[in-house]
């Protein structure tokens, strides 16, 4: 006969169904209380994650409308603060909200086409902030008249402002041929 602890090993494993069918008596009620939460555990982080997941993916989907020539979506996901920043792929450094909003407003009217796509990201978060790291990788654009084909290096700095997670850093590598004229 198996050992209490063996057993809520054993149903801690199963779907919670077949774990509660299975549980019996004072180890049953033990077991179902370790799925159910280990269930609700695994559902909390994904739903926090989710959040920030969601916002990192606001900025992509954005940074795509931006390539069409539209920057609404992409300022859409940033927080209106005077402490934001963008060190984007101009090489340049836009601090404060009026210089984040021209600088993408500029690139929008750039019309580069093609789209970007946040590749390899990666996660972190606290209770108020939040960091994604990825690849940002862009296909089929046009920048200053020629095909252009990119792979940057990302980070994206979100802080929770109400109950959303907004921008407030963005930093790729430099492109060459997006780089402000000296």
């Amino acid at each position: 006969m198996p050992t209490a602890r063996t057993a809520l090993v054993l149903l801690a494993s199963l779907p919670l169904g077949a774990a509660l069918a299975t549980a019996a008596g004072c180890h049953g009620r033990v077991a179902t209380a370790v799925v159910t939460h280990r269930m609700m555990s695994e559902h909390a982080e994904q739903k926090k994650l989710s959040t920030l997941l969601q916002a990192n993916d606001a900025f992509y989907s954005g940074l795509n409308d931006l390539c069409a020539g539209n920057a609404d979506a992409v300022l859409a996901v940033w927080s209106r603060a005077s402490d934001v920043s963008d060190f984007g792929p101009d090489g340049q450094k836009h601090v404060g909200w009026e210089a984040v909003e021209a600088q993408f407003r500029k690139e929008a009217g750039m019309k580069m086409g093609g789209s970007v796509a946040c590749e390899d990201v990666r996660f972190i978060e606290g209770s108020d902030w939040g960091v994604a790291t990825c690849t940002e990788v862009g296909r089929g654009m046009i920048i200053n008249g020629k095909p252009a084909d990119i792979h940057f290096r990302s980070t994206n700095v979100f802080r929770k402002e109400g109950d959303e997670w907004k921008m407030v850093h963005h930093h790729t590598d430099p492109s060459v041929p997006m780089e402000a004229k000296k």
